[in-house]
């Protein structure tokens, strides 16, 4: 939904629907019309709503390939008061499988593979209701143990980005591609972004600099530790553009030492998704800190005797983003880093898409669940509901 800030910015905020299981078109329409409109009607009643949509490729290649069905799903979303900013187009697969871990990286930015995918969505995307200016989100590159080369990554991207210029050039709406880092990605920190924007993409000209740039996912950089305000700025000055911001929050574990904080995170271990954990360790006198960094929680359980020496931890579960943890255990959460991000990001001009992306709750812990889903009204779109109420109190404001 469009959104003016207390000092006058105005904003596309929504949430993204990888939240809610579906991959074909007929999947991902019974969401619109039943759980999406639900949320709407929450928050916006009466008021067009704007979508941070997923579509995986099964989806995007059924309204890619019949005309008609894309004007039937356009006229839908008009039905149904819905408008699209920006689209999620980092899972390729089914995001609901039981097991996802690192396929959801794949494939990854080397193969035409992805780029073919990127093209026949934005390309949806374009036909869509919406704002002249959108966004795409994606994978940084891929998994980080197949895509050790960085540079083999940028031929495919700056391609990518001549699509969306020749796209704009014919519908008149502009794309950003906005890679979004991700621990054990390809790009995962910012000093890796810089670099690889400054050697690899910025210097091969205006399309890049114009369609390309950055999803920054406040969940995924709080567990490398980032200071949100300081690698914003960073990013500012190297003219790289944060075409979007994922709000949420990750896990934060205090009290690494004490045996029933560490029962408390290890708590969140499930099989779907990878959690990635990493460690800030005190450094030698007159040394910053150093990190240690895990692939998903099993990791951190088999060598916990050298884990448990850390300052503090950090995992990569997108918790709700009002959710202040459990802090009598040691086990917090990274709210304020999502809150002075978005805070500094919107104060300077710095970013109009906003996207809650907390979508978990089917594998949150049933404790957590319960409760969080019944302080919301006791459905889940009442508690997608309040994250968008709790990002919305941070902006100040209202309405545009």
């Amino acid at each position: 939904m469009e959104h003016l800030t207390a000092d006058g910015r105005r904003l596309h905020l929504g949430y993204c629907t990888n939240v809610h299981p579906g991959e074909s078109l007929a999947e991902v329409e019974g969401v619109l019309r039943r759980e999406v409109a639900a949320v709407r009607d929450r928050v916006a009643p009466g008021r067009a709503f704007g979508l941070g949509l997923r579509l995986g490729n099964t989806a995007t290649t059924a309204l890619a390939d019949d005309p008609a069905a894309l004007e039937a799903f356009a006229a839908t979303l008009d039905d149904l008061g819905f408008y699209v900013f920006t689209v999620n187009g980092f899972p390729y697969g089914d995001f609901a499988a039981a097991t996802v871990k690192a396929a959801v990286y794949r494939p990854d930015w080397r193969t035409d593979a992805r780029r073919t995918y990127t093209r026949r969505l934005a390309a949806v995307l374009a036909a869509l209701p919406g704002p002249e200016r959108r966004t795409i989100s994606t994978v940084a590159g891929g998994f980080k143990s197949e895509t050790p080369d960085p540079g083999a990554l940028a031929e495919q991207l700056e391609a990518s980005a001549r699509d969306l210029a020749a796209l704009a050039d014919a519908s008149g709406v502009h794309i950003r591609l906005c890679l979004e880092p991700e621990p054990f990605t390809t790009l995962e920190t910012t000093d890796e972004v810089l670099e690889f924007f400054a050697r690899h993409l910025l210097p091969r000209g205006e399309h890049v600099r114009s369609h390309l740039g950055l999803c920054w996912d406040s969940c995924h950089q709080a567990v490398q530790f980032e200071d949100p305000v300081a690698a914003l700025d960073r990013l500012a000055d190297a003219g790289i553009v944060i075409g979007k911001m994922q709000v949420s929050s990750a896990l934060h574990l205090d009290r690494p030492g004490d045996a029933a904080a560490r029962a408390a995170l290890f708590a969140y271990d499930e099989p779907r998704y990878l959690h990635q954990v990493v460690g800030r360790f005190r450094g030698s006198p007159g040394l910053p800190p150093t990190l240690r960094r895990a692939v998903d929680l099993p990791a951190v359980r088999a060598d916990e005797t050298v884990w448990r020496d850390a300052e503090a931890w950090r995992c990569h579960f997108h918790v709700p983003i009002g959710w202040e943890g459990e802090n009598e255990v040691g086990l917090g959460t990274t709210r304020a880093d999502w809150v002075a991000g978005v805070r500094h990001a919107v104060s300077q001009g710095r970013v109009e898409h906003l996207e809650v992306e907390t979508y978990t709750w089917d594998v949150l812990p049933a404790a957590l669940r319960a409760e969080r889903l019944g302080a919301a009204g006791g459905a889940l779109t009442d508690a997608l509901a309040a994250e968008i109420d709790a990002l919305r109190a941070e902006l100040g404001g209202g309405p545009a």
